[in-house]
């Protein structure tokens, strides 16, 4: 769907308006039952989708979340009151209540058609899925209902993730290039996410080793071959609570559907011994069940699903040659040779060698200088750095040669 089509978008603005006029004529029949009868629309919700080129985003909601007709007006009526000054006078009206101005669960029991207690309950989708939020009130029946903010974003045709996922997980960018050894790989989970029968969740990836940009990029390609957008979590921004990584499943879980999102559990930096991250990691993977992508240094080991493991290894020889001529374009040929001592002397995944020939090109006040190659050399060496203060902490020494 194209929910950034300004024609796909107007013609959902219609179809949500109707949705939601057929629940302000049933709320009208219920507050004034010996009224007028209520002004019908030109087309119906029903009509309205059917002329559309892909579906509306009401329709989607539905679908997705498996929501009765009832539980859908129940959200739309949630969702007028947001969208329509009307809708809460008519809640006011229906309560007998002016300061009761807000949809609640017995309103909707008594007014909506079609109505079925089980709609309320804790495991229902509506509030499963916390598309709607139940104020404090009296009772359960009682209590205020809102739409969840991320929900009603999603009904007018307007992406936004959650800002509660958002302040933690990280878009991703599209991956450069893969190169041979990693497109592979790509293509290795594609098919075994394609094997993936219909309904069913699929199954985890485990990406391990020492090239963290490499297992990212291979991540990227596999979502954008599927058409889904890849978010990035570190699992050193988990929260610790068992209640609060439920909570995170089932939000990402949401965001999953409304967005066609996959996410990705950034387990490189966690330190084996942080048993309050590493086991919020752990039960993250074992709970949700979106598509879910995990990258390691090591292999994971003791949990309770099963996870197809990866090893990615940093592209071999001649791959980082190939990924060098491209990185120095032109001025490969003045490094004499060179490229094929940097190839044997630092071991770089491509992200690393793509920074590092920017970085010499870009402090080259020549290119054409014979210093191209110096400043070629000290870029890896910088490059090489960064990988061993992720394992060492450097000691600035305050003595000199002549204290020793």
């Amino acid at each position: 769907m194209a929910v950034h089509d300004a024609t796909w978008q107007q013609a959902n603005q219609r179809h949500l308006t109707a949705a939601l006029a057929g629940v302000r004529q049933a709320l009208e029949r219920h507050s004034q039952p010996d009224g007028p009868p209520a002004e019908q629309p030109g087309h119906s919700a029903a009509e309205l989708a059917k002329a559309m080129a892909a579906p509306p985003a009401l329709d989607l909601l539905v679908a997705n979340f498996g929501l009765s007709p009832f539980e859908r007006d129940l959200l739309l009526l949630c969702a007028g009151v947001e969208l329509e000054a009307s809708f809460a006078a008519l809640c006011a009206a229906a309560h007998g209540d002016p300061q009761r101005a807000y949809p609640s669960f017995s309103l909707a029991l008594a007014a909506l058609p079609n109505p079925h207690w089980s709609a309320l309950t804790p495991q229902a989708p509506l509030r499963r899925w916390r598309l709607i939020d139940v104020g404090a009130g009296a009772s359960l029946t009682l209590s205020p209902l809102r739409i969840d903010e991320r929900v009603l974003h999603y009904l007018a045709g307007v992406p936004q993730l959650d800002e509660r996922l958002a302040t933690i997980a990280v878009p991703m960018p599209p991956a450069h290039e893969l190169v041979p050894s990693q497109r592979m790989l790509a293509e290795q989970i594609l098919a075994a996410w394609s094997r993936v029968a219909r309904g069913a969740a699929a199954p985890i990836i485990q990406l391990c080793g020492d090239d963290p940009a490499g297992k990212r990029a291979i991540a990227a390609a596999v979502c954008a071959a599927l058409g889904l957008k890849l978010s990035r979590l570190p699992a050193e921004a988990l929260p610790g609570s068992p209640a609060e990584i439920e909570t995170l499943t089932r939000l990402w879980e949401r965001e999953s559907a409304l967005g066609g999102s996959a996410l990705l559990l950034d387990c490189d930096e966690l330190d084996g011994g942080e048993g309050t991250r590493a086991s919020a990691a752990s039960r993250l993977i074992e709970r949700i069940g979106s598509p879910m992508l995990v990258t390691s240094r090591e292999r994971r080991a003791g949990l309770d699903r099963a996870i197809i493991t990866f090893d990615v290894q940093k592209p071999s020889t001649d791959e980082q040659r190939g990924i060098w001529q491209q990185a120095l374009g032109a001025l490969a040929p003045q490094l004499n040779g060179q490229v094929d001592q940097l190839v044997a002397q630092f071991n770089l995944g491509a992200q690393s060698i793509r920074s590092a020939g920017s970085s010499a090109l870009g402090r080259a006040a020549d290119p054409s200088s014979p210093n191209i190659g110096l400043l070629v050399w000290d870029a890896c060496r910088q490059q090489a750095r960064t990988r061993l203060d992720d394992l060492a902490q450097r000691i600035e020494s305050a003595a000199s040669w002549d204290d020793l």
